[in-house]
């Protein structure tokens, strides 16, 4: 587990909790509902069973200890809480007290090596220039300038990828499945999962990333 910058919390409406309460047996699934920087954040309540429902109001008392997880691109978040109140009305919600501290693991198997590697996406039939911006054996991070009316790109589509590194020339080809998208905008960066590659690229790519990886420690 490392600590990442509390600047980078990150935990939009909508994101997926999990939340253990002390003095309860069990985790809760939940979803944020937002938070105030520095002040609290608002869960709802999670859909309980009848048979767990008394006891799970019961530990909502004031000042009582929650460990809150989630998961953002990959990495499991996590941080320890203080409930501030619980309201029914005008809808169930839980208000907890804002991290002090996070902590985190990455669930990807492969470090990632940050990069500035020129390349170019054929994304929905169009190629796109851009960068490849950070680098791992199974995926990298892409951005690039997109036109005003940009293409159409969504989670699980193919995007094949040209990037020098992964060949002797400049047409050598990578197929990836796209992971995350975010525009914003003109700048789209697509998260890419790579597919099978050939063991010249493969090679290619280990050579970087070991190369990268021992002088950046």
């Amino acid at each position: 587990m490392s600590a990442p910058d509390l600047a980078h919390f990150h935990c939009p409406p909508g994101t997926r909790l999990a939340l253990e309460i002390t003095g309860l047996p069990d985790k809760f699934t939940t979803a944020c509902v937002g938070h105030a920087r520095g002040r609290f954040l608002v869960a709802a309540v999670p859909v309980l069973a009848e048979t767990v429902r008394e006891g799970f109001y019961q530990m909502l008392y004031p000042d009582n200890a929650v460990i809150v997880r989630y998961l953002n691109e990959g990495t499991v978040v996590g941080f320890t809480a203080q409930v501030i109140k619980c309201i029914q009305i005008p809808f169930p919600l839980i208000f907890l007290t804002f991290p002090k501290k996070l902590e985190s693991h990455d669930l990807r198997r492969h470090a990632r090596v940050a990069c500035c590697l020129p390349g170019q996406a054929v994304i929905a039939g169009t190629d796109i220039p851009g960068m490849v911006l950070d680098l791992s054996h199974s995926g990298c991070l892409f951005s690039a300038t997109v036109p005003e009316t940009p293409p159409v790109v969504s989670i699980d589509d193919a995007v094949e990828l040209r990037c020098g590194l992964f060949g002797t020339n400049g047409t050598a080809k990578l197929g990836g499945i796209v992971k995350r998208v975010a525009l914003s905008g003109r700048r789209l960066e697509l998260g890419l999962k790579f597919r099978q590659m050939p063991p010249p690229t493969q090679e290619a790519i280990s050579s970087y990333l070991d190369q990268a990886l021992s002088i950046l420690g």
